[in-house]
């Protein structure tokens, strides 16, 4: 355990073959795979091979994802990744219903410039790998998105599907007006996140690791809340 905390608590999906995708994913890109070259038991050593979009399970969207021209995941400051969490109570919300602002303001006396901002609803906890995840899923109402701008907040992260514009199998950018607020003012996504309920109404630091990829538009990041 590191020096000064007592739980780390991952916050990600694990990965798998087959998992399942945003609708607007499924035409477009190939599916999840994980799958053996060689095997440890028969040939003495484990080969494998991983593929992956890159919005698939627990991801972070740099700005480049819906600002043309904004930076990449390889062009953000690593400190970007590390700081200070809050998480909200939002599992009052129902299905298909929007996360607003109203809801988040009780919060706002733990606001601090400079924050992770984490929404739970205990969605992915019951829904992952089901086609209601991404049908019935709640959703970040724009006055929300803007109540995390005007905090401050650097991150937010969601674990429910929270762009309703998302919902369609038809990409379509012009819908994404959640991301739109929240990236181009340089807050960050972290999507499909899980293993909130223990962190609500709690500070707690943070670290979340994007893989290095050059010119990409976000990553999949592992995420740990350390107590």
């Amino acid at each position: 355990m590191l020096k000064g905390y007592t739980q780390i608590i991952d916050l990600t999906l694990p990965i798998t073959s087959g998992m399942s995708v945003p609708p607007g994913n499924r035409k477009t890109l190939p599916p999840v795979e994980f799958r053996l070259y060689k095997d440890a038991k028969r040939d003495g050593i484990q080969v494998g091979f991983y593929q992956s979009g890159i919005h698939a399970g627990t991801h972070l969207d740099a700005p480049r994802h819906i600002v043309p021209g904004g930076k990449t995941i390889d062009q953000l400051p690593l400190d970007q990744f590390l700081g200070k969490g809050w998480c909200i109570d939002c599992s009052m919300v129902q299905p298909n219903q929007p996360v607003t602002a109203e809801m988040l303001e009780p919060a706002k006396k733990y606001m601090r410039s400079g924050m992770m901002v984490f929404l739970y609803t205990g969605w992915s906890d019951k829904m992952f790998g089901t086609d209601q995840y991404w049908t019935d899923s709640p959703y970040l109402g724009e006055d929300a998105a803007q109540w995390l701008v005007d905090q401050g907040a650097k991150i937010a992260g969601f674990d429910f599907f929270q762009e309703i514009g998302a919902k369609s199998p038809v990409l379509n950018p012009e819908t994404f007006q959640v991301h739109k607020i929240l990236l181009e003012n340089g807050c960050l996504n972290i999507e499909h996140l899980t293993n909130l309920s223990g962190l609500v109404g709690k500070e707690f630091d943070v670290i979340a690791l994007p893989l290095k990829l050059i010119g990409a538009e976000g990553s999949p990041t592992r995420v740990l809340a350390l107590r």
